[in-house]
C-alpha cells in the first residue's frame, strides 16, 4: 500500500459557487488527510465559495482584480506568507498568478475542455454549439486538470477525461454531466500533483 505524502498546505483560488472547493474540503477528512487548506482567495466579494470556506474554518481573502489595480508581484500580506503554502488550486483564477507572483509552489486548475480546445471562457457552450453544427471533433469534449501558468488554460495537463456529447441533451444537462466529472477529476488531479511535488522534492534532496 502506498504511503500518504507529508502534509501539504494549499491555497485555493475561487471565483464563484465553490463546488470544487467543497469537494477538496470534503476530501481532507478521508481521501486526502494530508491536504491542509490554509486559505481561500476569491475575486468576488459575495461568492458562495467564501461561505463554504468559513463554514470549514478556513481563512478567506477577497482579492479585487479590477484592471490596473493588481497587487504588485510578491505577497505583501504577512499572514499569507506565514501560511507558506506548497501549492495553489485555482478554480478558475489564472489571471491572479501574475499579480501574486514571486512565490514557489505549484498549482492546478480544472477548465471544462480538452487540452488546446476552447481555451478561456464559455468552453462548454462553445463545444455544445460546435457539436450541434457538426464541427466538434469525434463529438467529444472533456475536462482536464492542468498546472497553472499565467496564460489561460495553457499549463501542462495532469489528468484528462473525455466526455462524449449526445442527442438529445440540453446545454444545462451537458453542464451538469461535466461538472459532476469535474468534481471527481479535481480530487484525482490534486492527488497526482501533490505526489509529483513530493517526488520532485525528494529528488532534489
Amino acid at each position: 500500500m502506498a504511503h500518504n505524502p507529508p502534509d501539504t498546505k494549499a491555497t485555493v483560488l475561487i471565483s464563484g459557487e465553490g463546488s470544487n472547493l467543497q469537494a477538496l474540503i470534503d476530501a481532507t477528512s478521508n481521501l486526502m488527510p494530508y491536504l491542509k487548506i490554509v486559505r481561500v482567495i476569491c475575486n468576488k466579494a459575495g461568492a458562495n465559495g467564501l461561505n463554504r470556506a468559513k463554514a470549514a474554518s478556513i481563512p478567506t481573502t477577497y482579492h479585487n482584480l479590477v484592471a490596473g489595480k493588481y497587487h504588485p508581484a510578491g505577497e505583501k500580506y504577512p499572514e499569507v506568507k506565514k501560511a507558506a503554502r506548497e501549492r495553489m488550486d485555482a478554480h478558475p483564477y489564472s489571471e491572479v498568478f501574475g499579480p501574486i507572483g514571486g512565490q514557489e509552489g505549484s498549482g492546478d486548475q480544472p477548465p471544462p475542455a480538452l487540452p488546446g480546445k476552447y481555451d478561456g471562457t464559455r468552453a462548454i457552450e462553445r463545444a455544445y454549439d460546435d457539436y450541434h453544427k457538426g464541427k466538434l471533433e469525434h463529438d467529444t469534449t472533456g475536462i482536464m486538470i492542468h498546472y497553472v501558468i499565467q496564460e489561460v488554460d495553457a499549463g501542462m495537463p495532469i489528468v484528462v477525461r473525455q466526455i462524449k456529447c449526445k442527442t438529445p441533451e440540453t446545454l444545462d444537462e451537458l453542464k451538469t454531466r461535466i461538472h459532476a466529472e469535474e468534481h471527481q477529476l479535481i480530487l484525482e488531479g490534486t492527488q497526482m500533483a501533490i505526489h509529483n511535488l513530493c517526488g520532485e522534492r525528494s529528488k532534489s534532496g
